[in-house]
């Protein structure tokens, strides 16, 4: 017959067993910042339901979407344990580290390009040849998370030590020796607003500029570009700091050679023409190194 002790410490033993497996994971989340929620669903599900679906044995059943609205609310998700993985741009990435403690996993190659950069452009008529020569006019960004629409762009004016003030609308104007912004939201109202004199001059990253769908060919004969900025890795994919380190070596594994199997490959596809997932030349420390140093130009400013 068990004494009472050793009754206490085979019970005690069971229970501990027992709430490890009910607090087991059995979900993966993915999240992503955007407004528009059925875009970002549609890219995303595929991707997190082909990727739970290769993590069976690690006891995952389903994969999870969760749009946040903003990088606040994202950074919360995370610290709440509600989010397993981010893919987000340069800078935004590096927000979520810096707030919330995430790690970079891979790059990823978004509609088959590894890097990108930013370009600031006026037109050739416009008497603005440098940065300096933005002071007292304005600069259209795209949105306050793009990584070459707006934070690389705007670190470099800082790095130079010219001020930056944001304003309501291109209508305002910026008191002189300060260069004002605002945000156009879509990559056409740039390329129009520089054309027709409404900003001075625009940013979008180098793959939009020389796309005609975003600058029309026709817009392209009186545009120059004045200053290209830092080569950065297209997009990235994160995770929380705390995931299981099983899980985390599996998941890398799983997106390193999804690009090898036909169904990894179509899934790709419908993730915003995704090419493959890789690791990030020289360490992630060594791809981000230039990239700290002008967030903390961004982290001063604000």
């Amino acid at each position: 017959m068990l004494s009472k002790k050793t009754a206490i410490l085979i019970g005690l033993f069971i229970f501990l067993f027992y709430s490890n497996l009910s607090a087991a994971q059995d979900t993966i989340t993915i999240s992503r910042v955007s407004e528009d929620l059925p875009k970002v669903y549609a890219e995303l599900k595929p991707f997190i339901d082909y990727l739970a679906s290769q993590l069976k044995d690690m006891g995952i059943k389903q994969g999870k979407v969760l749009v946040a609205r903003d990088n606040q609310e994202l950074i919360k998700f995370v610290k709440q344990g509600k989010v397993d993985l981010v893919t987000e741009t340069p800078f935004s990435s590096m927000l979520y580290c810096d707030k919330a403690g995430m790690k970079i996993l891979l790059r990823r190659w978004k509609k088959g390009a590894p890097n990108y950069q930013g370009v600031i452009f006026t037109r050739k008529d416009s008497g603005i040849n440098s940065l300096k020569d933005l002071k007292g006019k304005t600069i259209a960004f795209e949105d306050p998370g793009s990584t070459t629409g707006y934070f690389l762009p705007k670190a470099e004016i800082l790095k130079k030590g010219i001020p930056i003030v944001e304003l309501d609308n291109y209508r305002e104007k910026p008191a002189l020796g300060k260069v004002g912004y605002c945000f156009a939201k879509t990559e056409v109202n740039i390329g129009h607003w520089v054309h027709k004199g409404f900003v001075a001059a625009g940013v979008l990253n180098d793959l939009e500029y020389q796309n005609p769908k975003d600058v029309p060919l026709e817009f392209m004969s009186d545009f120059k570009i004045i200053y290209e900025t830092e080569e950065v890795p297209r997009n990235l994919i994160l995770v929380r700091q705390d995931l299981d380190p099983k899980m985390e070596a599996e998941i890398k594994k799983v997106l390193l050679n999804m690009n090898l199997s036909q169904e990894g490959r179509q899934v790709l596809q419908k993730m915003a023409e995704t090419t493959k997932f890789d690791e990030l030349p020289g360490g992630a420390e060594e791809a981000f190194k230039k990239i700290k140093e002008l967030y903390e130009y961004i982290k001063k400013e604000n």
